[in-house]
């Protein structure tokens, strides 16, 4: 294959990726080397860190990397605490990154996401967080009561949320998850939605892509990862400016931005900082993970060379 090169030098790339198979990782790779660009793929779990005064360095199997011009973050569950301290180290570095750890770190954590879209009056589906089982009952009727959704407020793919049919069985999860010292958000149930969902990708304040997705039999969670379809849509323009001020908001170059369709009106679900392109792409046709490599090609032809490290805020 035929490397297609966007400009004279290539720029070094890393992506972290504790799953190289994953699909989102192999497209931002493969688009990387057409474009010319000197891709290597790391899990984050595999570098060390190493910190001293005006001298920040990452190894990898002993052995110092070296600087690379850009990174494209991919945080999973799988240590995220030590992934966003390795994406950190590289900022200190003064290496373009698709998404900074203050921008992830803020998205990553649901009800933190939601207290910040909120404050800025992004419409979000009514939530309560509590961290004492005697507060279950009011928080129930405060989102309208059961059904509810409740929330880990760390998750993705649809990995921690679940649905209570009734306010005993909700009453049930809570407890249960409380008492083992999860932190969770019931949030109200948008009935007129069951099981469907809009996904839309934003880009450097850009819709790029966007689909609706259904579930499946009696899956309400609606994400690909969930078995659910997909296919492509045009968002309303209420739907598409909320997607673009959410992702801002939040301090996210790119986003994948999830909203429900209500009675009065849309509303933001959460938004995902490594958002998974598979379903996107394939829905829509958008090569999501070349338009990716060349906004990073953009700020990394704009950047003045041989920067000192940046300073740690």
């Amino acid at each position: 294959m035929s490397s297609v090169k966007s400009f004279g030098e290539p720029a070094i790339i890393y992506i972290l990726s504790n799953a190289r198979s994953l699909y989102s990782t192999r497209r931002f790779f493969e688009e990387g080397i057409k474009r010319g660009h000197k891709v290597k793929v790391f899990p984050p779990v595999a570098l060390t860190l190493s910190i001293e005064r005006n001298a920040c360095r990452v190894y990898f199997q002993k052995q110092i990397l070296p600087r690379p011009d850009i990174i494209i973050p991919r945080v999973g569950q799988r240590n995220s605490g030590y992934t966003m301290a390795v994406i950190k180290q590289f900022e200190m570095m003064n290496v373009i990154t698709l998404n900074s750890t203050q921008a992830i770190a803020k998205s990553r954590n649901k009800l933190r996401s939601l207290q910040i879209l909120a404050q800025n009056n992004i419409p979000v589906p009514r939530t309560f967080f509590i961290d004492n089982i005697s507060e279950i009952d009011i928080a129930i009727e405060g989102v309208g009561g059961a059904p509810v959704i409740i929330k880990l407020t760390e998750g993705t793919q649809g990995m921690g949320v679940m649905l209570a049919e009734t306010a005993r069985s909700a009453r049930s999860i809570l407890e249960s998850l409380i008492s083992q010292g999860q932190n969770v958000l019931i949030q109200e149930f948008i009935g007129e939605s069951t099981g469907r969902d809009l996904r839309a990708i934003v880009l450097n304040n850009k819709v790029v892509a966007s689909m609706q997705r259904m579930s499946i039999g009696d899956e309400f969670r609606s994400n690909v990862h969930r078995g659910g379809s997909h296919h492509d849509t045009r968002l309303s323009i209420e739907s598409e400016k909320l997607s673009r001020l959410a992702a801002k908001i939040l301090g996210l170059s790119f986003a994948g931005v999830d909203l429900i369709e209500s009675k009065r009106g849309p509303l933001i679900l959460e938004v995902n900082p490594s958002p998974g392109i598979e379903g996107i792409e394939g829905s829509t046709g958008t090569n999501i993970a070349q338009q990716c490599i060349m906004a990073l090609e953009k700020e990394f032809r704009l950047r003045p060379k041989n920067l000192d490290q940046k300073k740690l805020s």
